[in-house]
């Protein structure tokens, strides 16, 4: 095996494991000089680089790879090409990805990390339509390619949903399926309770106030799209990342439902239902952990599933 290849061998073992375990490890890697390109999105500088890293919304994290190519460079350098799969949190199917490294001298007898390109790639390559886009189309935020890309992806996904329906598989995930379920409900319900409740004159104000503050979060909880969407802070990014498993959606709800459950001491309202249904997806969501039912974000609400979760 040439130098080359015995290099980005031992780089690319280096790399994974630290981006796997800890990435602001990461940052001897790069220099000032040094560019990512993440899903096209480019930083430059070593501090920026491992910022978007170590931002990226997911807390573990496995790479797999499968190939490896690599070729020296004029200068000493070395470029590699890598392609594998990727696990993230608690999602049970991978993520085909490809990395593009290209390696140059520090000087000191190693290497650093001068062009760094991450792609996922889809198995399924979606049309996508152009047109002119004006100044009121960027004013939305939205690029019109962009909607049609996510069209695509919505649909594909719901066609998987009914595609799985009947599966032995979909049957042991009941519990998880109607937990879910129950929670895109709660939204509305405490939204419109929180809404309903605003007008008493008394500390129920405050409960009300509580349920509509509950149904924000439950949005963020049950369609993390949205934190690609919205602009949230890293604090909230943070906080938001720790719901991603059945016993932590569960205690966030039982939490929920505990401040409407008190509310019945200031007086009874229509609160109450907001409560009952809080604690019934608590109780859900407990049972799926109890079962040992893996939790799995649903691509159609936008979960980790897809890429937007790691973009």
């Amino acid at each position: 095996m040439a130098d080359f290849e015995a290099v980005a061998k031992q780089f690319t073992e280096y790399y994974y494991n630290q981006f796997d375990t800890d990435r602001s490890q990461l940052a001897p890697l790069y220099r000032d000089n040094s560019m990512l390109t993440f899903e096209s999105a480019a930083v430059a500088g070593a501090g920026p680089i491992v910022e978007k890293l170590t931002s990226l919304p997911f807390a573990k994290v496995k790479h797999q790879v499968s190939t490896l190519d690599a070729q020296p460079v004029e200068g000493g350098g070395i470029i590699i090409l890598v392609t594998g799969a990727l696990l993230v949190d608690e999602e049970q199917r991978p993520m085909n990805y490809s990395q593009c490294f290209q390696l140059l001298p520090n000087g000191q007898g190693s290497y650093f990390i001068f062009n760094d390109i991450f792609k996922l790639v889809f198995a399924t390559r979606y049309p996508i339509a152009f047109k002119e886009i004006s100044n009121d189309d960027d004013r939305r935020g939205i690029r019109f390619e962009e909607f049609q890309y996510i069209r695509a992806m919505v649909r594909d996904s719901l066609h998987d949903t009914l595609q799985a329906g009947g599966s032995a598989s979909r049957e042991a995930q009941q519990a998880n399926t109607l937990s879910k379920e129950t929670g895109v409900v709660c939204i509305f319900l405490c939204f419109a309770l929180g809404i309903a409740n605003m007008f008493h004159l008394s500390i129920v104000i405050l409960f009300s106030a509580l349920c509509l503050v509950s149904s924000f979060i439950i949005i963020f909880v049950e369609i993390p799209l949205l934190m690609r969407i919205c602009p949230t802070s890293s604090t909230f990014d943070s906080f938001m990342q720790r719901f991603t498993t059945n016993y932590m959606r569960a205690l966030i709800y039982f939490a929920m439902a505990a401040i409407q459950w008190i509310s019945i001491a200031a007086g009874v309202t229509s609160l109450i239902a907001a409560a009952v249904l809080l604690t019934i997806t608590s109780a859900l969501y407990a049972l799926a952990g109890v079962k040992g039912q893996a939790f799995t974000g649903s691509k159609t609400l936008g979960g980790q599933g897809v890429a937007q979760m790691i973009v």
